[in-house]
């Protein structure tokens, strides 16, 4: 038991510690090493308890400006990155199967650091979701779906921030920005022209767009681990990933079915 106990703290002091990536010790929620994990639990805390309890007793608000607004940023800050991390790739020539990460002070390197780093704190603001729903009274919308997708979301794209910031796993960034650009322009129409999106058919390729999304990263980080590669990442990184992929895609494959299999439909 003394040895697991040690064996754990020895890998926890490497990742949060020794792992660290030098350049990106200084940028913004990046220190210290339990940031995330503090703005996870408070997140998670205030959408599932201390919100319900202020609102019980209050007027739900509208907030249609703030949302908007807030959406607006989304599909803008969204496409920015699909464009920077696009060109970025090309740039570098990646290979698909396997793109180690480049640690150099390169102008491209760290050009890429930065684009992971942005890629994590819009994955932060996008907590700001669930707080919407919370202050509008919409609980029913603080699924477990939700709630672990924005959770994790924000988890998984710190430790590959602060310890491999690039490389193969800048992929599921760039994929997922194009994703949530769509998603964002959505959101902003249900709230601009409501009449465009309730009940409309094609909203539910919005789901389709997430599925095939968790599908292709599931491919693409089970490929380095089938064929053994050495990407320069342990492959139980992207073991995690896809596992979390695989389940992602098992959940919105559910979701699909109640929200839009036949019996909704009749």
């Amino acid at each position: 038991m003394a040895l697991v106990l040690k064996s754990l703290y020895q890998h926890y002091n490497y990742y949060y510690h020794d792992a660290q990536d030098p350049r990106t010790t200084d940028l913004v929620l990046m220190n210290p090493p339990w940031m995330p994990l503090a703005l996870i639990a408070s997140y998670m805390y205030f959408v599932q308890s201390l919100g319900p309890r202020l609102m019980a007793n209050r007027k739900a608000f509208e907030l249609r400006q703030t949302l908007l607004m807030y959406n607006i940023l989304q599909v803008i800050l969204n496409i920015y990155l699909a464009y920077a991390g696009t060109k970025l790739m090309i740039e570098k020539r990646v290979s698909l199967l396997c793109e180690p990460v480049d640690r150099s002070l390169s102008e491209t390197a760290v050009k890429e650091v930065q684009l992971v780093h942005y890629y994590y704190l819009l994955k932060v603001l996008d907590l700001v979701d669930t707080v919407f729903f919370v202050l509008r009274k919409k609980q029913s919308h603080v699924s477990f779906l939700h709630v672990y997708h924005h959770a994790g979301m924000a988890l998984v794209p710190f430790f590959y921030a602060r310890i491999y910031p690039g490389g193969h796993g800048s992929m599921l960034g760039v994929i997922n920005v194009y994703v949530h650009a769509a998603m964002y322009f959505y959101f902003f129409l249900t709230v601009y022209r409501p009449e465009l999106t309730k009940n409309a058919r094609w909203k539910k390729y919005i789901t389709v767009l997430q599925m095939v999304q968790f599908a292709v990263l599931a491919v693409y980080f089970g490929l380095p681990v089938l064929l053994n590669y050495e990407c320069g990442i342990p492959n139980f990184w992207f073991c995690g990933v896809l596992i979390q992929c695989l389940f992602m895609l098992a959940m919105f494959g559910d979701f699909y079915r109640k929200a839009y299999g036949r019996k909704k439909e009749k």
